[in-house]
């Protein structure tokens, strides 16, 4: 069978439509990536929608066009009607089709890492920040080359990274309300009660502002 002929047409962001069985979101920090990609390469892979003009692939690049500003994008229009099982298979295996592949994530830190070195943008574009490539560095290297997070904040070139003091719990368990508002006066802390019967009081300790979230609590 010989290949489809595509042909790419320029269609107003206002005339397009979500599908109305699209399951996956685009969350700000994703569309950040989008429309940078966006910038620095155009459309180089284009939407494609049903003759409705109902999105079957590239909501995100819609979404982010759209936040953009711009008035037309490129599109591949399929001679279907969106809610025919041809139009769904697009919508499903452009989502989940890349799925089937194999990623060889250890390259993958190498590559990140050369695009952070290079470009005045860093990883904005590529779908990763500084820290979800330390956490990818971490998982790809054993313990005699990346010791810990600090580490591998250090390999990516994280500037000042300081990694938070984990916070400790201690649980207490009093016989009445007696105990526990003796202890309370005795220490003089602020204590959070919430809303519930049986809910678990907290108090910092040291005392700290209620937006300290490194400092240490008191449940019971």
């Amino acid at each position: 069978m010989s290949e489809k002929q595509i042909k790419i047409e320029y269609l107003a962001v206002s005339e397009l439509k979500p599908h109305p069985k699209n399951y996956r979101e685009h969350p700000d920090d994703q569309l950040e990536h989008i429309i940078q990609s966006i910038k620095d390469n155009g459309h180089y892979r284009n939407v494609v929608v049903a003759k409705d003009n109902v999105i079957l692939a590239g909501h995100g690049v819609v979404k982010a066009s759209s936040k953009m500003g711009l008035e037309t994008i490129p599109v591949v229009r399929l001679d279907v009607p969106h809610d025919d099982p041809k139009a769904t298979k697009v919508l499903t295996g452009d989502n989940e089709i890349a799925h089937l592949g194999v990623v060889d994530d250890r390259l993958l830190s190498e590559l990140l890492k050369e695009v952070k070195e290079s470009d005045i943008d860093g990883l904005l574009g590529t779908g990763y920040d500084d820290a979800m490539l330390a956490n990818l560095v971490m998982v790809t290297r054993d313990s005699s080359e990346i010791k810990d997070f600090n580490a591998a904040a250090e390999w990516v070139g994280m500037p000042d990274f300081e990694a938070a003091t984990p916070s400790t719990r201690l649980v207490l368990h009093f016989d009445d309300e007696q105990g526990r508002n003796s202890l309370i006066a005795e220490l003089g802390v602020k204590v959070h009660k919430p809303a519930g019967e049986g809910s678990a009081w907290s108090a910092k300790w040291p005392p700290r502002p209620d937006d300290d979230r490194a400092s240490k609590r008191i449940e019971g």
